[in-house]
């Protein structure tokens, strides 16, 4: 059974993970190992060793000197620990060529890793809000379209999927040297990035899969890589 190393931020005395990416991972048939990002020593190599692929998961912002940038608006949540701890992560995973799939942040933190830059706010930028802060609503409650690029992975595993959930204030503004833009918002937004091996989601799919099953394909190739005939027919009811 591949084993999926999934990284875990500390808040205060607790690590803490949504409970949606462990059962993505084991919806999928594979098995997921809680890698905590407060290791920057040689530790966290080791534990990069005993994973079969990386799932990099949401949460706050990204400090900007990590892609040459100063801070231009409020940032959230910054953690430089985490931010060290993934860029190792991510550094060890793929000179292992693992697969690694990328949630949110997790999408920033892969295209920062590789050379990229990031937009801190987008309504500042000049986007509409891509996060939905009214108090009655539910998390990822925002939902707009998505465009995907014809033969790219992202397209591959959606299959016709037409809508996403949005939760989130910054995006991708330059992929970087290894991985390209391959799904947009209808405002433009870098709604997906990938490269060899890797695959970044701007949205959450492990929260789609309450109403649409097919976002399970996204973990799928994340345990298995390429999917089987049955998991690619649009019609196979995952």
């Amino acid at each position: 059974m591949t084993s999926v190393g999934i990284l875990v931020a500390r808040r205060r005395e607790f690590y803490k993970v949504h409970r949606s990416y462990v059962d993505c991972v084991l919806a999928a048939g594979g098995t997921p190992l809680l890698i905590p990002t407060s290791v920057i020593d040689g530790r966290l190599a080791e534990a990069v060793e005993l994973v079969d692929a990386m799932l990099v998961t949401g949460g706050g912002d990204i400090q900007p000197e990590r892609y040459g940038a100063a801070a231009s608006t409020t940032l959230t949540e910054v953690d430089m620990e985490r931010d060290e701890a993934e860029l190792r992560a991510f550094a060890h995973a793929t000179a292992r060529g693992l697969r690694v799939l990328g949630v949110c942040r997790g999408a920033q933190l892969m295209t920062v890793a590789t050379g990229g830059r990031l937009v801190q706010d987008l309504p500042a930028a000049g986007f509409a809000p891509h996060l939905d802060t009214r108090n009655d609503q539910g998390y990822a409650a925002l939902r707009h379209g998505i465009k995907t690029e014809s033969g790219s992975l992202i397209d591959h595993l959606l299959h016709g999927v037409d809508t996403v959930n949005s939760h989130h204030h910054q995006s991708i503004a330059d992929p970087g040297n290894l991985l390209r833009a391959t799904a947009w918002a209808p405002d433009g937004v870098i709604e997906a990035v990938e490269g060899p091996g890797l695959l970044g989601v701007q949205w959450h799919p492990e929260t789609e899969l309450r109403t649409d099953r097919r976002h399970l394909r996204l973990f799928r190739w994340l345990v298995q890589g390429e999917l089987t005939q049955g998991e690619r027919n649009p019609g196979d009811g995952l």
